[in-house]
């Protein structure tokens, strides 16, 4: 365990390092976000586990959070879907809160690593 304790320092010292580190959790999260809603928690985490500390964690994985919304709205714009999605009643709230609600929730990893 301090083999990965070490690299995740390492990686947290180093403002690029870190910047990559971010950038790779997020692709990873939309990635596996893709085939199933665990990547909104897997995301969170490794964008959680790139950050300084807890607050900027939580924050990292909000902001993973909203990114993964965003590519889904963009998802749908792109098909022309986004204003039935939005008159679909209660369904808009749940599938904001999901991808939101996982970021922030897997970026708590940080609070334990």
């Amino acid at each position: 365990m301090s083999a990965l304790t070490d690299g995740l320092a390492a990686v947290r010292r180093d403002p690029r390092t870190r910047a990559g580190g971010l950038v790779l959790g997020a692709a990873v999260g939309l990635a596996v976000a893709q085939a199933h809603w665990v990547g909104f928690v897997l995301g969170g985490a490794l964008v959680g586990l790139a950050s300084r500390d807890l607050p900027r964690a939580l924050a990292a994985g909000l902001a993973f959070g909203v990114l993964a919304w965003l590519a889904f709205a963009g998802l749908l714009a792109d098909g022309g879907a986004f204003d039935g999605y939005l008159g679909a009643g209660q369904l808009p709230y749940i599938s904001v809160a999901i991808p939101l609600l996982g970021g922030v929730v897997g970026s708590l990893a940080r609070g334990i690593v």
